[in-house]
């Protein structure tokens, strides 16, 4: 059953329309970087464009995290809405579809921090020349787009409509920028800035006070927690909830 659901899952991932426009959008948005980098930053010594551009890294991971998280709420909401998922469970068990999502959900997710990360450096490399690509940089934005994927899925179950998933999964992540203008101390308990202490990444670039972050040992509970609240709700909604 598990096989044969995920076999079906897999064939999905191969024409994922949803992964393309999600990805397309992480790109373009990390591209608009260019507009912000003033133009004699590219005349600056190498040294000092890397120092200039260290707090890119953060951005570009909060644009991988939002986006992945729309790309994990929107895979299960289109397929709803298209009656995917209902077809599916004419074949297959509930709790079998269920879990074939959360890799899809993770890989999507992953994909789409991708896309922001070759924007940024994209932008980077036109304004300023470029600068070397920090493999493990890279490589926990990648992170983060998995942990958000799955955050997007977990909501796009309970949401259900997909027009309310483009607005409720963005402001689940947005939401910390928003409270840290006034609240800072407790925006870093949210889940966008929480993912990001999780994963090593500084925070000040967002307008958070180093003295109000988390230490990492708190960070990674804090996102682990609200990973899991947001998939087992989800899970619970999926398997008690009419999906037609």
């Amino acid at each position: 059953m598990i096989g044969r659901a995920l076999r079906a899952q897999a064939r999905s991932l191969g024409g994922d329309i949803v992964l393309v426009g999600v990805a397309a959008a992480a790109l373009v948005m990390s591209l608009s970087l260019a507009t912000s980098i003033p133009p004699e930053f590219a005349d600056a010594p190498a040294g000092v464009r890397e120092t200039l551009t260290t707090p890119f890294s953060a951005v570009l991971a909060t644009y991988g995290a939002v986006l992945a998280a729309v790309y994990g709420s929107f895979r299960y909401t289109v397929d709803r809405r298209d009656g995917v998922i209902a077809q599916r469970l004419m074949l297959q068990s509930r709790r079998a579809t269920l879990l074939v999502r959360v890799p899809t959900s993770v890989l999507g997710g992953a994909l789409v921090a991708l896309a922001a990360v070759v924007g940024g450096h994209t932008a980077l490399a036109v304004t300023m020349g470029g600068i070397p690509v920090e493999g493990a940089s890279v490589g926990r934005t990648l992170v983060i787009g998995a942990v958000a994927g799955l955050w997007g899925m977990g909501l796009g179950m309970v949401v259900q409509a997909h027009l309310l998933a483009l607005f409720v999964v963005p402001m689940s992540m947005g939401v910390a920028l928003l409270v840290a203008m006034l609240w800072a101390d407790g925006a870093v308990y949210l889940p966008l800035l929480a993912i990001l202490e999780a994963f090593h990444f500084d925070v000040t670039a967002l307008g958070i006070r180093s003295a109000g972050a988390l230490d990492h040992t708190t960070a990674v509970l804090v996102t682990a927690g609200w990973v899991f609240v947001a998939v087992a709700s989800g899970g619970v909604s999926f398997l008690s909830r009419d999906v037609t």
